[in-house]
């Protein structure tokens, strides 16, 4: 009997096969880890680029309208009832508080309150007047009020938004 046990254990007949079973399962598992990794990176990348796309069309849609806020004469920045630019605004009354900018959500972006970009239809501009720059009267030469604008870009295209904001002072 004791001759017996002796063959089993030393017979290594088929110890190959386990070997190469038990590499082809640690490589079946690297496998595994090496696709889903690149699964994951692969998202990552596609995101990163909806958010750089997206944050170029903004900032190009803000661009635009400061552009337009350039160009604009003096008589149309003058008009306080803003009906010569629809996306060009005084601090926008809230209900709660009448000094509050609702252009900074997100969601108060409409066709009333901004305007779609010359470059992209997924761009928005607008831009908020906000009060006469602080220190500004302090010089007595000059002929004109200086005004802080607020100029806003917003771009919403596949599954991604991005909303920037520029500041920018304006003579008239």
């Amino acid at each position: 009997m004791n001759t017996q046990w002796n063959n089993v254990v030393n017979n290594q007949n088929g110890s190959a096969i386990v070997m190469a079973m038990l590499i082809l399962a640690v490589l079946t598992i690297l496998g595994i880890s090496s696709t889903n990794t690149s699964t994951i990176e692969l998202q990552i990348v596609r995101n990163e680029r909806i958010y750089q796309e997206n944050f170029y069309m903004a900032e190009s849609a803000a661009l635009e309208g400061l552009e337009l806020l350039e160009s604009a004469t003096e008589s149309q920045l003058d008009d306080k009832t803003y009906a010569s630019f629809v996306w060009l605004k005084k601090i926008i009354p809230d209900t709660v508080d009448p000094d509050v900018d609702i252009m900074r959500d997100i969601n108060n972006w409409n066709t009333t309150n901004a305007a779609v970009s010359a470059v992209s239809p997924d761009a928005q501009y607008a831009i908020v007047e906000e009060n006469v720059a602080l220190k500004s009267s302090l010089d007595m030469t000059a002929t004109s009020q200086l005004y802080d604008y607020i100029a806003r870009g917003q771009s919403a295209s596949d599954n991604g938004r991005v909303l920037i904001e520029m500041g920018y002072r304006k003579r008239h």
